[in-house]
């Protein structure tokens, strides 16, 4: 396992390690200390009625964005979402969907930071995620 990430490279890398199930899915756009972009193309089956991006696969975004970032400050892949408080603001459109997540707490057992979602581009703001993660007790 790698023990320090210096790019989006080696957290796609280690996503596809880690999360394989789930890394074809989004594409990792930025990292850095405490940031990270995420991107997911909306396919049929993440719409709802009313041709409108459903709210499970919004918090899915959410929740990927926010570990890429918890996984660039420590590659350790035990951190877990232990709590989530999302503000759905208006309706987003059936195309690309953006998370940018950001640390503001980084602390020894939790993580604390926020995510905003956009649609169709990084100006259209379409919810906000409150995450908190809980990191593995290191020995």
């Amino acid at each position: 396992m790698l023990n320090e990430m210096k790019n989006v490279k080696d957290l796609k890398a280690y996503f596809e390690k880690v999360f394989s199930q789930k890394a074809l899915r989004f594409e990792f756009l930025e990292v850095d200390d405490g940031h990270s972009l995420v991107k997911l193309n909306p396919k049929e089956e993440d719409l709802r009625p009313g041709n409108t991006i459903s709210g499970p696969v919004m918090f899915e975004i959410a929740d990927c964005a926010f570990y890429a970032a918890v996984l660039f400050k420590d590659p350790d892949p035990m951190s877990v979402t232990v709590n989530c408080s999302m503000n759905f603001f208006k309706r987003p459109s059936a195309s690309e969907l953006f998370a940018r997540a950001t640390i503001l707490k980084f602390g020894q057992k939790l993580v604390v930071g926020e995510v905003t979602i956009y649609s169709e581009t990084l100006k259209n703001s379409v919810a906000q995620a409150m995450m908190t993660y809980a990191r593995p007790v290191k020995k």
